[in-house]
Protein backbone atom coordinates (compact mmCIF):
# COMPACT_ATOMS: atom_id res chain seq x y z
CA UNK A 1 0.00 0.00 0.00
CA UNK A 2 1.27 3.48 -1.11
CA UNK A 3 1.02 6.30 1.27
CA UNK A 4 -0.17 9.37 -0.75
CA UNK A 5 1.31 12.85 0.11
CA UNK A 6 -0.60 15.42 0.78
CA UNK A 7 0.08 19.21 -0.48
CA UNK A 8 -0.24 21.85 1.52
CA UNK A 9 -1.66 25.12 -0.28
CA UNK A 10 -1.21 28.40 1.14
CA UNK A 11 -3.67 31.09 0.44
CA UNK A 12 -3.23 33.85 -1.72
CA UNK A 13 -4.21 37.18 -0.10
CA UNK A 14 -4.98 40.51 -2.24
CA UNK A 15 -1.60 42.71 -2.99
CA UNK A 16 -3.47 46.04 -1.45
CA UNK A 17 -4.51 43.85 1.69
CA UNK A 18 -0.88 42.56 1.99
CA UNK A 19 0.20 46.40 1.69
CA UNK A 20 -2.38 47.66 4.04
CA UNK A 21 -0.82 45.23 6.55
CA UNK A 22 2.67 45.63 5.82
CA UNK A 23 3.88 46.59 8.88
CA UNK A 24 2.44 43.87 11.13
CA UNK A 25 3.15 41.13 8.32
CA UNK A 26 6.34 41.82 6.81
CA UNK A 27 8.01 44.54 9.60
CA UNK A 28 8.44 47.21 6.63
CA UNK A 29 6.90 50.13 5.60
CA UNK A 30 4.05 49.95 2.56
CA UNK A 31 6.91 51.82 0.25
CA UNK A 32 9.60 49.52 0.93
CA UNK A 33 6.24 46.60 -0.07
CA UNK A 34 5.74 48.47 -2.90
CA UNK A 35 9.08 48.23 -4.26
CA UNK A 36 9.27 44.65 -3.69
CA UNK A 37 6.24 43.61 -5.64
CA UNK A 38 6.97 46.57 -8.27
CA UNK A 39 7.09 44.18 -11.30
CA UNK A 40 4.29 41.90 -9.81
CA UNK A 41 1.41 42.14 -12.07
CA UNK A 42 -0.52 39.58 -10.07
CA UNK A 43 -4.36 40.94 -8.05
CA UNK A 44 -3.39 38.02 -5.13
CA UNK A 45 -0.25 36.58 -4.08
CA UNK A 46 0.63 34.22 -0.94
CA UNK A 47 2.44 35.72 1.51
CA UNK A 48 5.02 33.46 1.70
CA UNK A 49 5.76 34.70 -2.48
CA UNK A 50 5.53 38.31 -0.64
CA UNK A 51 8.10 37.77 2.05
CA UNK A 52 10.31 36.23 -0.31
CA UNK A 53 10.13 39.23 -2.94
CA UNK A 54 10.54 41.49 0.09
CA UNK A 55 13.83 39.99 1.15
CA UNK A 56 15.43 39.71 -2.06
CA UNK A 57 14.76 43.44 -2.38
CA UNK A 58 15.99 44.54 0.72
CA UNK A 59 19.37 42.38 -0.32
CA UNK A 60 19.99 43.55 -3.36
CA UNK A 61 22.45 45.98 -3.97
CA UNK A 62 22.63 49.54 -4.73
CA UNK A 63 24.17 50.46 -7.80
Amino acid sequence: MMATKKEKTENAFYIKDLREHSRELFGVKPEVFDGALFHVHKTSITKSEAKKLITQFLQKEVK
